[in-house]
């Protein structure tokens, strides 16, 4: 019952801390959140009170019951050290709604300095200015070169598009767009030119397709492959990419669904096509100005050999110069080791902002099969005018069980579904 009225007391610190910030002359200036996040391999960090400026985190407010106990100041103030330094937040606050502490990370040799609650709004709404390096933006180039090369144009177009924080001494994209073009110039998704590409699956996977009309994709949390996650972290253990802030919400509205240039290919249908007993999705890829917004299809990144990944390098050494992404805790997960290179992966992304329709026919939640992670699921209108991909051919297994009986029925079934879907039989002949 104690840790109960305990947790209690602490909410209630928290909302009155909150509604002091929102009362304040802050609301006029930055963004005050309570949903905030911070990835960190493959742990999360929830915040009690977070400002953004210009959707950039800015400042951190960790609230505490009562800062008169030394035990709650001390574990305060280092938590929030902490935290500044993992995250290259510009301040740190300290509250028990009575006594305030501020930190500004721009003196790092400086302690927490207890201010009154006006002298804090003023100290983050007039902060000191960081001066601007000379050698930053030339190390930014340097770092672009390592992967874009004597892509001289393509380089200064991406440094045309970045500005500079003094608040944070940091350096970010204009605007989440131009962000999301410098990813897809990364993976280089208009490269891909093929006509068409490939999911594999199970007969039962397909026939719930069918049976509902919808194209699913799943949320980034719930991927079935939780080591890709720690690869683009874990690469280089001497070097630490500063990671992303994001929100519940946020992270909760991405999703994606993984397919393949190649087709009717025997390591395919062992891995993912039910070993052979499954069935091969073929997709039209619609063109760019035909797709809904919030899509982007692009290949998988992997590394060229063990232990060398290009990119990977590139945005070590962009966060080494103090570059800062918004997104790159969702786009982290378009690498991979040079292992997996075989199966020649294209992802589809999907940023839902909930403005458009985009053939959404149903969003819901599910339990992973693989990691029993409550995970969020969006489900397309099957073949919908503006989803990118476009199933028009349906490739049966090697080992399917009665090929032939299951091909006219699946033909029958189709068409009795409103469909025109072409269905064949796989070329593979000496599939054990």
């Amino acid at each position: 019952m104690e840790d109960l009225t305990h947790i209690q007391k602490e909410r209630d610190v928290q909302k009155n801390a909150l509604k002091l910030l929102s009362y304040s002359p802050l609301w006029n200036f930055f963004e005050i959140r309570t949903d905030f996040r911070w990835e960190k391999s493959n742990s999360h960090i929830k915040f009690d009170i977070v400002l953004l400026r210009k959707g950039i985190l800015y400042a951190i407010v960790e609230v505490k019951q009562n800062l008169v106990e030394q035990s709650q100041l001390k574990k305060g103030k280092q938590l929030l050290a902490e935290m500044l330094q993992l995250t290259n937040c510009r301040f740190g606050i300290i509250t028990d709604n009575n006594k305030y502490l501020l930190k500004d990370a721009a003196y790092p040799n400086k302690d927490f300095i207890e201010m009154d609650f006006n002298q804090i709004i003023d100290k983050l709404i007039k902060p000191s200015i960081i001066p601007m390096s000379k050698s930053g933006l030339e190390k930014i180039m340097k770092a672009l070169e390592i992967f874009f090369k004597d892509d001289t144009n393509k380089i200064a177009m991406i440094c045309e598009d970045i500005e500079y924080d003094d608040n944070r001494g940091e350096y970010f994209f204009a605007s989440l767009d131009k962000e999301r073009i410098f990813f897809s110039n990364v993976f280089n998704s208009s490269s891909i030119n093929n006509t068409a590409i490939y999911r594999y699956t199970s007969l039962d996977a397909l026939i719930s397709m069918f049976n509902k009309g919808t194209y699913r994709m799943n949320g980034i949390v719930g991927m079935n492959d939780k080591s890709e996650i720690d690869y683009f972290d874990n690469f280089d253990k001497e070097s630490e990419i500063k990671n992303s802030w994001y929100s519940a919400q946020e992270i909760n509205d991405t999703y994606l669904s993984s397919c393949c240039s190649i087709g009717d290919d025997l390591t395919m249908w062992r891995l993912y096509g039910d070993d052979g007993k499954g069935v091969c999705l073929v997709f039209e890829i619609l063109p760019q100005e035909k797709r809904d917004k919030g899509f982007v299809l692009a290949p998988i990144n992997y590394a060229e050999e063990r232990g060398k990944h290009t990119a990977i390098n590139m945005f070590r050494k962009l966060s080494d110069a103090k570059m800062r992404f918004r997104e790159l805790y969702k786009w982290k997960h378009f690498f991979k080791p040079y292992e997996y290179n075989i199966e020649k992966e294209i992802r589809l992304i999907f940023f839902d902002n909930r403005k458009y329709d985009n053939g959404v026919i149903n969003r819901d939640w599910v339990k992973t099969w693989h990691h029993s992670i409550i995970n969020p699921i969006i489900d397309f209108k099957l073949n919908s005018p503006g989803f990118p991909l476009q199933l028009k051919r349906i490739v049966l297994g090697p080992k399917m069980q009665e090929l032939d009986t299951n091909k006219s029925q699946l033909e029958y079934y189709i068409s009795q579904k409103g469909y025109s879907i072409d269905v064949e039989k796989s070329e593979i002949d000496n599939y054990r």
